[in-house]
């Protein structure tokens, strides 16, 4: 599987990360609107069972030949966006991944070295992957894209900004609506 960005990059570039609605490994989607855009990822916990369950799923299908790679493309999946300790409290911060398992260094390691040697099915999440690219290709290609999502993460990113920024945006409006008055109305 093609390698792109880690979730860092991918929420600079103004994609927000989301819990899918279902554990289903399959639903792994992604919106865009021009701007922003969000990817949705099935929840995970990660503790210290995890690396038995999937050495165990990963046999399974490597040894099956009736069975799809779907759970290591959903690793290859995890292990592209997952390079460091960062993506990982990212993924945490966003409700995708319950790490039980020790330190965020401990998880981005543990997917690092898990699924680095597996092939995993070229066609799973391809649209996913080319809708990505895509989004990342015209953002970066329009510096007007990037200025507007620094802008919306910087001073938007909590509600509480937005409040005081309506409320700022009010005063200056009823404050020119009563110079008016007082300037042509005397």
């Amino acid at each position: 599987m093609a390698s792109f960005r880690n979730v860092k990059e991918l929420m600079t570039a103004g994609i927000r990360i989301k819990p899918s609605p279902t554990r289903y490994l399959r639903d792994i989607s992604f919106t865009s609107n021009g701007i922003t855009a969000c990817l949705r990822l099935p929840p995970i916990t990660i503790d210290s069972s995890t690396k038995k369950l999937f050495l165990n799923l990963i046999a399974y299908e490597m040894i099956s030949s009736d069975v799809p790679h779907d759970f290591i493309s959903y690793l290859r999946f995890l292990d592209s966006l997952i390079d460091h300790a960062d993506d990982v409290k990212e993924l945490q911060a966003a409700g995708i991944l319950q790490n039980n398992l020790g330190t965020h260094e401990q998880v981005a390691d543990f997917f690092n070295t898990l699924s680095s040697n597996l092939e995993s099915n070229f066609h799973a999440y391809k649209d996913v992957r080319v809708k990505i690219r895509k989004h990342l290709k015209s953002h970066y290609n329009i510096r007007l894209k990037t200025w507007i999502t620094q802008c919306l993460d910087t001073y938007f990113g909590n509600p509480w900004t937005i409040i005081a920024w309506v409320g700022a945006a009010l005063a200056l409006f009823f404050t020119a609506v009563q110079t008016y008055f007082v300037v042509f109305h005397s």
